[in-house]
């Protein structure tokens, strides 16, 4: 019996992770899509550079390390 337990709650752990990684690649895609589309208008803006670099400032201060500039560049590469 436990061992059908532990077999349980190791597939549930294993579609958790998948459902995480899944959500986290679709949001950081929109996040660079939205910079790319909304921000920088699908062109190299001198100003973009600093625009990004803005942004990432306020959205590491509020969402932590995943969100920081060079992070953000390379989910606009990505989208």
């Amino acid at each position: 019996m436990f061992k059908e337990l532990a077999h349980v709650i190791a597939q549930g752990k294993q579609q958790l992770v998948a459902q995480v990684n899944s959500v986290l690649t679709i949001t950081y895609w929109h996040v660079g899509k939205k910079i790319n589309d909304y921000i920088l208008k699908n062109k190299r803006a001198k100003y973009g550079k600093q625009v990004v670099v803005i942004v990432a400032a306020k959205l590491e201060s509020t969402y932590g390390k995943q969100f920081a500039e060079k992070k953000l560049r390379r989910f606009m590469r990505f989208a």
